[in-house]
């Protein structure tokens, strides 16, 4: 049946990952400290040598009713854009894998706030697939609505276990310009002006399970760390609720694709 429908849509391609998270991390902060839902869903054409185009739409809701003056059950942040993917490959055994999207977000009710905020992005992430280590990064301008720029940059290694398990330990920073600084701590408590560069560190390790040539499914454990000074001592003195400077986040997903 999954062959069947596999050969139904080809030359096109689907993607559906739903996850629940502990926590919800966004750009390098930590926005919610409370489980939440995201699902990443995306649908295009495979057009060969040229890549592969399509449209995404990513969303998270809140599986807790935290805040007093609005319900959080109910879908509060989406994305949604337009998708190039395309891999090139150097030699036996390497590729370069790159994802560009133009994007907009919108908000409703995001982060407490009845304001309701949509801005335009573009993103582009890139990773050197080999059997070793694998760098990656992913950049963001945000602009329209939102005026930033954006990094995450790491390594990661996927390690095959038996019976089609594996594990994929990964190290990453995350980071920006000062705008983007702010957006992660607030204001500086000193009333200064924020830097650019690394703000956060992360270690993640991955287990995941592939039951099919289109259904895997996995969960993970990430420790998360402010290494900025004034960011660290913004988030104690002068941080909202979930403010953390170190968090231990957990998740698990499952992922569909055709």
């Amino acid at each position: 049946m999954i062959a069947l429908v596999a050969v139904a849509i080809s030359p096109f391609f689907v993607e559906v990952t739903p996850e629940i998270r502990s926590t919800y991390q966004s750009l390098g902060k930590i926005v919610e400290d409370r489980p939440m839902q995201i699902t990443n869903i995306r649908f295009g054409y495979n057009m060969d040598s040229f890549g592969r185009f399509g449209i995404r739409n990513w969303d998270v809701s809140s599986l807790t009713d935290r805040r007093s003056d609005e319900h959080r059950h109910a879908l509060y942040h989406t994305e949604h854009g337009l998708i190039w993917q395309y891999d090139v490959d150097i030699s036996e055994g390497w590729r370069l894998k790159s994802d560009l999207t133009r994007s907009w977000t919108i908000f409703r009710g995001f982060e407490n706030n009845a304001a309701n905020i949509t801005y335009h992005w573009w993103q582009l992430e890139q990773s050197l697939e080999n059997l070793y280590l694998v760098p990656f990064y992913r950049a963001r301008k945000c602009f329209r609505g939102n005026d930033y720029f954006y990094f995450r940059a790491g390594v990661r290694r996927r390690l095959a276990l038996v019976n089609d398990f594996y594990v994929m330990p990964s190290v990453f920073a995350d980071g920006g310009s000062s705008r983007c600084h702010k957006r992660a701590f607030g204001s500086k408590v000193d009333g200064g002006r924020w830097g650019d560069g690394v703000f956060a560190v992360s270690a993640r390790l991955d287990l995941g399970c592939r039951l099919s040539e289109n259904f895997s499914v996995f969960l993970f454990v990430e420790q998360y760390e402010v290494v900025e000074r004034d960011g660290r001592r913004t988030n104690s003195k002068g941080g909202g609720e979930c403010a953390h400077s170190d968090w231990t986040i957990f998740g698990v997903g499952v992922k569909v694709e055709f």
